[in-house]
Parts: structure tokens; sequence; C-alpha cells
């Protein structure tokens, strides 16, 4: 008997499968932690240029100073004007550095001085994390197939847990760096093996809705993350804090069973059948006693090449979605890096971005009423209007209290509408594909977003790299751009809510009218069909 067809005996989201999605939950929890965990460790606070070796505090008395401040006619906290006497200004580096304490105490930013012409240094260790989700997507995709979805689980775990700690404890940036790179590839990889886990054992018809879920589990790391950040201010702990929940999750070892779908591709068919049996004592139904797993080898597999060959119509909506996942990941990370850019209390904007990523994936649970393409371009088309309108904003308001709410405000949108975006394209893409390609391009398409993933860093943080004139417009003007025109290309792509899936490249190339009208000929050939020749 082939696994999907037991899943629906057994029930496809029955008691057990609950309890390992719940399982499959808490560890994603911290991966949300890491994942943007650096918006508060490489946070920039006010600062400026030590005026004498004992000045220690960022407030500072300028009737205590030697010179007339007044007279220096551009202030640059990157300089030193110490040496200046009354009128007199001499300009020289800054060997020192005084940071405000207003948000935090310290940051990777105060701890190595990364301002100034080391303000690169904050930026590249982003990028490097990003970097390392990429590396960790291609790395855990291949392990897990090789030794097994569980082994791989607990090796990204252990790797986490020991990246975590030492990116803590390192005693200098370039280490700090390269081990959070690690982290960024360990909770990539750890997330990926839950997920793989937690769908393989889950009916077809419950899958969509479960993709969904697991995003609230992910959304409320973000927002746990929020309070680890503000009680301990400190880089330190807080990578601590987020660090040491992993420990708990090392008794996975024995909670989570291997998947049964890749215990059956590797014809370990007893331990296959066993975990199944386990689900259906648990969901409380009994397998007959001949019960056996046999693998489904009904659908041969494809090679990418042969997507050029057979299928121009299907190679190029596998471009326009690369380019949509490229965009959308760079803007979502964009934005919610951002939260600490835009003015105002920075906990309280990133708890506004998180809070709306909870209504978001709550208007996704609606995906098969309003459809994966409607609720893609929505999404990406607010997203973009509402940065674009952070460049008009910034052009036009000069009072900065108003400008900081515009900001906040304009960002919440623009976090809502790629949220959106985020997680309905990764159904849509799916059932766009066909089953003889589907991992390798949805693949593909990861890889593109963690292309865009790394570039997110360089995008918000642009603005320290060109003439102040341009710095505040440049990033929201690029994120807006490229989102708002992924959403107009995105109309060339068919709806596939409630429509028969392709299983063959030939099939994906024709689909979703030409496939469908073969259907509704083999239908009228046939004469209809009882409900017992319907069932699969």
């Amino acid at each position: 008997m082939k696994l999907d067809k037991v899943l629906e005996t057994i029930g496809g989201f029955g008691k057990y499968q609950k309890f390992q999605f719940f399982l499959a939950g808490l560890p994603t929890i911290v991966v949300g932690f890491h994942q943007l965990v650096a918006v508060f460790l490489n946070a920039t606070p006010e600062f400026r240029c030590a005026h004498n070796s004992t000045d220690e505090s960022f407030e500072f008395n300028l009737a205590s100073l030697s010179y007339n401040f007044s007279a220096i006619e551009s202030y640059d906290p990157c300089v030193d004007y110490s040496s200046s006497f009354g009128n007199q200004i001499v300009s020289e580096p800054c060997q020192k550095f005084v940071y405000s304490k207003e948000y935090f105490s310290k940051t990777i930013v105060t701890e190595w001085d990364l301002v100034c012409e080391e303000n690169f240094k904050s930026t590249l260790s982003t990028m490097l994390y990003m970097a390392g989700s990429l590396i960790g997507n291609l790395v855990f995709g291949i392990l897990s197939d090789v030794i097994g979805r569980k082994k791989a689980m607990v090796l990204a775990m252990v790797l986490l847990i020991l990246f975590g700690f030492g990116a803590a404890f390192s005693p200098y940036y370039y280490l700090f760096a390269v081990l959070r790179m690690g982290v960024g590839g360990c909770a990539t990889g750890l997330y990926m093996c839950l997920f793989v886990i937690a769908m393989e054992l889950v009916g077809k018809q419950y899958r969509v809705y479960i993709g969904v879920a697991v995003r609230y589990f992910y959304t409320t790391g973000f927002v746990i993350l929020t309070g680890i950040a503000y009680l301990s201010k400190d880089w330190f702990y807080t990578q601590i804090a987020t660090t040491a929940p992993a420990l708990l999750f090392l008794s996975y070892i024995w909670l989570v069973p291997e998947s049964a779908r890749w215990l059956l591709s590797k014809e370990r068919t007893a331990e296959a059948s066993e975990v199944v049996s386990r689900a259906a004592r648990m969901n409380g139904v009994t397998l007959p006693d001949d019960f056996s797993l046999e693998q489904d080898t009904s659908v041969s597999r494809a090679s990418l090449s042969e997507v050029l060959k057979k299928g121009r119509t299907l190679f190029a909506r596998a471009l326009i979605l690369c380019v949509t996942w490229a965009s959308g990941c760079a803007g979502y990370y964009g934005l919610s890096l951002n939260s600490g850019n835009i003015g105002g209390n920075i906990y309280t904007n990133f708890l506004l971005s998180v809070v709306v990523e909870f209504m978001s994936y709550t208007v996704c649970l609606s995906i098969n009423k309003l459809g994966r393409k409607k609720l893609c371009i929505s999404g990406l088309l607010i997203a973009g209007s509402a940065c674009i309108a952070t460049v008009l904003v910034d052009h036009f308001v000069e009072d900065d209290a108003q400008l900081n709410g515009y900001h906040i405000a304009l960002n919440v949108v623009g976090k809502f509408g790629l949220s959106i975006s985020h997680c309905t394209i990764y159904v849509w893409a799916a059932e766009l594909y066909p089953t003889t390609l589907r991992n390798s391009l949805l693949g593909l398409n990861a890889t593109m977003g963690r292309i865009g993933q790394i570039l997110a860093p360089l995008v918000n943080d642009i603005g320290n790299f060109v003439p102040e004139k341009y710095s505040k417009m440049l990033s929201p003007a690029i994120i807006g751009t490229s989102v708002i025109l992924s959403g107009l290309l995105t109309f060339l792509l068919p709806e596939t809510a409630g429509r028969k899936l392709p299983e063959t490249i030939e099939e994906a190339n024709v689909f979703p009218r030409q496939l469908e009208a073969k259907e509704d000929d083999f239908k009228n050939a046939v004469g209809p069909l009882d409900d017992a020749q319907t069932k699969i």
C-alpha cells in the first residue's frame, strides 16, 4: 500500500501528526531568533568622537570645551576636534568613540567600533550570516537525502549550539562573523529538516495549511526575541539567550522519528511501516494484520536540462519565479533589518513589524478561497507602493517627528505585503511545477531567494556608502522598484487553486488550459464516474 493511501486511512492530520507538527514547530522559534537577531546585535547607537581620554558619557557640556563648538561648520561624529582652541578648529581622525546607551549597553558595533570607515563590517557580518543560510540550504538538503532527515536535523542542532555559543564568546570581529555564518547555515538546515519531517507524514489536503501554520512558530520567535533584546540590552547576553534554548531540543533524538518517506526511499520498509503503525495507534486506527508499505515509483524523475528542450513556457515561468523570489526575499529581510534605522524606539518598531506578520499569515489561511495569484500579486504591489511612498515622504516632509511616523507606518505596511507574498509564493510555485521536477525547480527558486537575502543587508545599509543627499531614499527606491516589477511580472503566471496539477514537463508547459481541456475530453469520452472511481 502506498504511503499517501495509508495516510487517508489513518488520518491525514490526526493526533500523531499534530504532536509531531508541534514538536517541529518549537525549534522553529529558535530559528526565528537567529534569523533577525542582527537587528539588535548589529544596532548602531548614536555616537560621537570622545573629546578627551576621560570622556565616557554620550551627553557632554559644551561650556567645558576648550574650543567654540558653534565654530564647526558641519559637525562630523567621525572627526576628533579635541586639538581645537577657541575659534581655531583642528580636525583629526577619531581614535575613541562614545556611544549613546539609550537602547543598548553594548552591541557588536560598540564592542569593536564598527562606525565611520569600519561601518561596512556590520553589514558584512549580516551578509555572511545570509550567505551561511544559502550554504546550509544546499548542504543540509543533500545531507537530509543521504543520511536521513532526523540525523541531518540533529547535526544541524548540535552545530547551531556550538557556533551560537562560539559567536557569543568571540574576542575578535572576524571570528564572530565567521561563526555567525555557521549559525546561519545550521539554522536554515534545521528549519528545512524540521519542516520536511512535519510535512512528509501529513495528508495532501492539509499541506498548504501546515506550510502557513509553521510560520506562526517562526514569527513567535521574533516576538520573544524582542523581549530578550529589551531585557538584556547587551549583544553577548542576547546571543547566549537566543542559543541556549536549542539545548532542550537535543531530546528530539528520542522524541522525533525518522521520516517514513525517506525510509521508503532507502527501501527500509519495515522501519517505515513501524513509524506509520505508531501513527495509526496514536490516531486510534487499527491497520490490517497484513499491512505493508510500498514505494511510489509511478512518476519518473526528469533533469533540469529537459526544461530547456521541452518546456519553454515552464522555463519562462521558472525565471519569473526566480526574479520574484529574489526581490521578495531582499525586500522582506531588508524591511525587517531596517526596523532599527527608521527612527523612534527600535523595540517598538520591530514588534510592530512582527505583529503585521501574524496578520499577514492569517490572511494567507484564505489561500484556497482567494487564490495564490491574487494574494501574491497584491502583497508585492502593496509592499512596493509603500517603499516608493517612503521615497516621496523623505522628499516632501521636513518635520522629523512626522517623518519618523511615516517611516514606521510605511515600513509596517511594506512588511505586511511582503509577508503575504513570501508565504504564498511557496505554494504557488510548487503547484506550477511538474511532479518530475518540483523539488529541483523549488530548490532553484530557494537559491535565488537566498541570494536576495544576502543582498538585503547591503541594500538596507547602502545609504552609508552614498552621498547624504541620496542616503535615505536609495534603499526604499531599490526595494520598491524591484518588488513592483516582480508583481507586474507575476501577472503572466496562471492561477493554480482548484486545478489539476501537472505531472510532467509536457503537462506543465500547457498548464492550465490545454491540460484541463484534455481532462474534459477524457471525461466526455468515458462518461461520468461514480464516487468509488473518483476516490484517490
